[in-house]
């Protein structure tokens, strides 16, 4: 929760408002066509497709439509295909919002698993509702639940990185918000059964196969498209508080201040107390026009990993983005400069000569900390 307080001192606050930044952004992404997201279900066999490898894939399109249904998201399916590895290449595949890769055993481990990976989700250009790509591997036939991440679970972490997303959110913010809810050795491995596992764990049950299958638990606000609830009831009611940062914000948009220094201040008047908002290790590939979330195989090789990295265009596994069914090329850069922009700065304009209602203005505040722009120290 924050706490109100009246040091004056300019020290802390860049997050504050790249979250109000990305936050107010996230209504703007958060469209949806006509029938909602379009998605197509595509799965690469090294030995061909048969009877047993289409029943893999309506298997997974159930998953894919069952987890959509718990978000309460307007969704159409596009026909999900088998498709021999050799055949991939020379397809030319329908436009949908969300295409999702699968690859067999095989052909997983050369582009994925040898490198500790399981797959990826991605996203390409400016536009949140178009050109995102989720792949995933089949796990090793014969391999454990403790050796590699089930394959079931390991969708639905995927499926939840593009639902946030979709929904404008970064990618420090998607792994920091996923990333409480990613015990799976104690909690799909059943080594303890509490309130944490229920909260995390959900099931679907197959209709192709009978069997039930863990997956993430969705985040109640999405589900409920509601956001996140930060800043305290007295940040609105007190006069006083709203006065100073009337004060600051007028000096800020005639020029007095700048935009760090504007920042700073508006962190010491508002003492930031998140919950799980710290800071988080991510592994990308490096994407010009857009960025990618690579997804650890097994939480142990995670566990190993304790700094960021960005894999740069010389590395191996950068080949996986070849298999993306689309132009990546030609679409523009989803940039995110580390200036206030100038909306931003227009509304707050608007807000110190008191044309705008409070909310509008600390409805920004809101987007600031959701993103992860605030973070508890």
């Amino acid at each position: 929760m924050f706490k109100i307080k009246f040091n004056q001192r300019i020290l802390l606050l860049p997050l504050a408002i790249t979250l109000f930044v990305t936050l107010a952004t996230t209504q703007g992404y958060s469209q949806s066509t006509e029938n909602g997201i379009t998605w197509q279900i595509i799965y690469l066999s090294d030995k061909g497709c048969n009877v047993s490898e289409d029943r893999k894939v309506l298997d997974m399109t159930g998953i894919v439509e069952k987890y959509f249904a718990m978000y309460k998201i307007t969704n159409q399916k596009i026909d999900s295909e088998c498709l021999f590895h050799g055949e991939f290449f020379d397809k030319t595949f329908s436009e949908v919002n969300l295409n999702i890769l699968v690859f067999d055993d095989k052909i997983g481990q050369d582009l994925f698993l040898k490198y500790g990976y399981n797959g990826l989700y991605a996203h390409f250009g400016s536009l949140r509702i178009d050109n995102h790509v989720i792949m995933a591997t089949t796990p090793p036939q014969f391999s454990s639940a403790y050796e590699h991440t089930e394959f079931p679970w390991s969708l639905s972490e995927k499926l939840s990185q593009f639902i946030l997303s979709y929904h404008g959110y970064n990618p420090g913010s998607i792994v920091r918000i996923l990333d409480f809810k990613s015990d799976y050795e104690q909690c799909v491995k059943r080594i303890v059964a509490d309130e944490k596992c229920d909260n995390m764990i959900a099931e679907i049950h197959s209709d192709v196969t009978g069997e039930d299958f863990s997956v993430l638990a969705p985040i109640p606000e999405i589900t409920n498209q509601k956001s996140i609830k930060y800043l305290p009831d007295d940040l609105y009611s007190s006069h006083v508080v709203k006065e100073v940062l009337r004060k600051i914000t007028n000096w800020w948009v005639n020029g007095i201040i700048d935009d760090q220094m504007y920042l700073d201040s508006i962190k010491e008047i508002i003492d930031v107390r998140i919950k799980n908002n710290k800071e988080v290790n991510t592994v990308e590939l490096e994407i010009p026009n857009g960025f990618s979330i690579l997804s650890f195989s097994n939480k142990k090789i995670q566990n190993n990993f304790d700094e960021s990295e960005i894999i740069t265009s010389e590395s191996k596994i950068h080949s996986v983005l070849e298999y993306v069914p689309f132009d990546t090329e030609s679409l523009p850069t989803d940039s995110e400069p580390s200036e206030i922009p100038i909306w931003f700065k227009n509304r707050a304009g608007l807000w110190e000569q008191e044309k705008i209602g409070d909310r509008i203005f600390f409805d920004g505040m809101t987007a600031l900390i959701q993103n992860g722009a605030i973070i508890e120290k």
